[in-house]
């Protein structure tokens, strides 16, 4: 749009155009003389068919037109210019010698005019007149712009919204795609795990016979040897059995179902001898509140968790587990806290990654991978894990799931 009709956006900072016409040219230097000060771009027309020419070139903020003049007067070039779509809505302010009549003013105002001027004109009313035409010209002007500006600006986002659905889709597809081949992959991993797990079993089982059996006639060195093939065997099947165990969690749907927590706990500690007196005291701070799980993937995280708790103590401490709860709303956050050696800030983290071992096998045994199948175990529960720790002042791992009384709530 331009200023009052159809055309290319002029910069809202430039001048605006009027358009004097007159077929005197003393009357033209007396009204550049007049509306000088204003700073806008003056434009002569001698005659109206100049005019009409000078309005099919440029935009004009306003016309002022001699009524009185040869060939084609005023009534008739305003006409003409409400005529063409392009200068249809530009204001027109006649000037006229004579003395305004009804009639004159009719005919004026149907061709188009907004005002009339009997010369002489009083500068100052003039000035004020094209003033606030010339005003509501760049006020449109700007309009126009911002307008513009915003079309432009709708248009890019449109363009980018489209770019962003094409990337969405390609990272959907792809994703289904790295979805599936972790499967396979996790299958098979699966199955080549299962698999290995015959000849390992074979290897310690015939290591131990010939350490049992034939111990008098092997050397001390090649019962080593023996006891190092046995003791490699039974570590490399604690990891299968390990990593078999976080592929069945990975995979596995859980069914979740109202749990005793306190009395799980107890069943654990009465299967694991190293959970128990002498060699560990765990104290369960009661009472604990159901909560909505899956029994065999809860009685994995929490014998994890407890193991963990009394395994990684300096050596000559006995391990003391606290085990609460504490309420989170709907929720449950059991906490199991320990007196061991503690966990620096910049591994509680990754230690939940799988593999991830803080210290040496020989220091403290493990696989590395208990944690990962906890928290994907917790997860798959709708729970969530962490924990709170500091190097050599025990560590509080909490795990945090539904209470089965909201849930039945919920359902009721």
């Amino acid at each position: 749009m331009g200023l009052y009709g159809p055309s290319r956006i002029m910069n809202p900072d430039q001048p605006t155009n009027i358009l004097l016409v007159d077929d005197d040219t003393a009357n033209l230097l007396a009204l550049e003389a007049t509306l000088k000060g204003l700073n806008q771009n003056l434009v002569r027309a001698s005659s109206g068919r100049e005019a009409l020419r000078q309005v099919l070139e440029k935009d004009f903020a306003v016309i002022l037109l001699d009524v009185q003049m040869p060939e084609m007067n005023g009534i008739e070039t305003a006409a003409a210019i409400r005529e063409r779509e392009r200068s249809r809505h530009i204001p027109i302010i006649f000037l006229t010698g004579l003395v305004k009549t009804d009639d004159m003013m009719f005919k004026g105002y149907s061709a188009g005019a907004v005002d009339y001027l009997v010369k002489p004109i009083v500068p100052d009313i003039l000035r004020v007149k094209v003033g606030v035409f010339v005003e509501l010209a760049q006020m449109r002007r700007k309009l126009h712009e911002e307008i513009a500006e915003r079309s432009r600006a709708a248009a890019e986002i449109s363009k980018l919204n489209h770019e962003l659905e094409q990337k969405n889709k390609a990272l959907t597809e792809r994703t289904t795609e790295l979805q599936e081949t972790v499967s396979e992959l996790e299958s098979y991993s699966y199955s080549i795990s299962h698999d290995m797990r015959a000849p390992l079993r074979a290897m310690m089982g015939y290591s131990q016979i010939l350490l049992e059996e034939s111990s008098q006639l092997l050397t001390e060195e090649h019962q080593g040897y023996l006891q190092r093939i046995s003791t490699g065997a039974r570590r490399l099947d604690h990891l299968i059995q390990d990593v078999l165990s976080y592929s069945k969690v990975s995979r596995a749907t859980f069914q979740l179902d109202p749990i005793d927590v306190e009395k799980l706990i107890h069943e654990i500690i009465a299967q694991y001898p190293g959970l128990q007196s002498p060699q560990a005291e765990v104290k369960i701070e009661g009472p604990l509140p159901r909560v909505l799980a899956n029994e065999a993937a809860l009685t994995q995280c929490l014998s994890n968790l407890m193991d963990n708790a009394v395994k990684f103590v300096a050596p000559g401490i006995t391990p003391k587990v606290t085990i609460s709860a504490e309420q989170k709303g709907d929720e449950v956050r059991l906490w199991f806290v320990d007196n061991g050696i503690g966990i620096e800030p910049q591994d509680q983290e990754r230690i939940f990654g799988i593999f991830v071992k803080v210290h040496s096998a020989e220091t403290y045994p493990g696989t590395g991978i208990g944690l990962s199948i906890v928290r994907k175990a917790v997860e798959k529960m709708g729970g969530r894990i962490g924990l709170e720790s500091k190097s050599g002042t025990g560590t509080r791992f909490w795990i945090q799931l539904q209470t089965a009384d909201a849930a039945l709530a919920g359902k009721g």
